[in-house]
């Protein structure tokens, strides 16, 4: 007897389960400790849906956890495949509203699952270490509590954005202060990735100079190339950010490493940031996003 299967749904079912497996193993050389309690002593626990599942040695612990713990769609009722497809729309800079509507889910679904997303990229695109010729800039945005509704005062700061590459496309952008310029800051959010032996190209900021020049005095000068990402990184980053009707500070740094994808040399595609943000555990969950929206 032979059952047809016209639609292909045989096929499709097949697809989303192996899709599913495959980002779970990508991620097996990753877990090296019990996610509960952070106990690096765990056992083999049998399988779960093909997925290898574990139980914490801890006394106290003694939780069990798989390779599908803390996946960024952790208690999300929608498969993979949809959240590949959101991050597509995301690479498109899609409007929520259309993500909403495209992937038939609730517009705060597609909020919450934005900035998970968000929370993964800023988990990933941060380096941790400049070498080799660092080229830096900086950019000035105005204060913003966009989704504030108890907002008390109508000054607004300004926030400083620092952007540093180095060599082989290691690229970082952060805000590092507010209100006027913070060497304290600057050394613990960006000086302190540089390496000691690299040489600083400072663009279009007096404070920035002063540290490049102090730097550069046990660094060995290399020819001198202007690097067109960083030197014009102001202009870009407000075009790129213009699109969105103004950002809320406290979610600035994660649309900044959403903005560097756009800005580095590497080839990024939904599939590979999927699987980039499968290999770690980038969950947040919803009630950790309303936490930020209540400040």
């Amino acid at each position: 007897m032979i059952k047809n299967d016209c639609d292909l749904a045989n096929l499709n079912e097949h697809m989303k389960k192996t899709l599913k497996l495959n980002l779970c193993q990508s991620r097996a050389k990753n877990i090296n400790s019990c996610p509960i309690c952070g106990h690096d002593k765990y056992i083999k626990y049998g399988f779960y849906s093909g997925v290898q599942r574990y139980k914490c040695k801890n006394r106290y612990c003694e939780k069990t956890f798989s390779l599908s713990t803390n996946f960024i769609w952790s208690y999300s009722k929608k498969s993979p495949e949809k959240w590949a497809e959101f991050i597509e729309l995301m690479l498109a800079k899609k409007t929520l509203r259309y993500c909403a509507k495209k992937l038939e889910i609730n517009l705060s679904t597609a909020f919450y699952w934005r900035h998970k997303v968000l929370k993964g990229l800023t988990f990933h695109n941060i380096p941790k270490y400049l070498y080799g010729d660092v080229h830096i800039g900086k950019a000035i945005m105005r204060e913003n509590f966009k989704g504030n509704r108890n907002i008390k005062d109508s000054f607004r700061k300004d926030i400083w954005i620092v952007a540093a590459k180095g060599k082989q496309d290691n690229i970082l952008s952060l805000p590092v202060c507010k209100n006027g310029w913070n060497a304290k800051e600057f050394e613990e959010k960006v000086y302190k990735k540089i390496d000691k032996e690299s040489y600083i190209k400072a663009y279009g900021d007096r404070y920035i100079w002063a540290i490049a020049k102090k730097h550069n005095l046990n660094s060995i000068k290399t020819k001198e190339e202007v690097e067109l990402k960083i030197r014009n990184f102001t202009g870009n980053v407000n075009k790129w950010f213009s699109c969105f009707r103004g950002i809320a500070t406290k979610y600035l740094r994660g649309y900044l490493c959403w903005f560097i994808i756009f800005y580095r040399d590497k080839e990024f595609t939904n599939m590979s940031i999927l699987y980039e943000l499968a290999k770690d555990c980038s969950f947040i969950n919803t009630e950790k996003i309303r936490l930020v929206l209540e400040e």
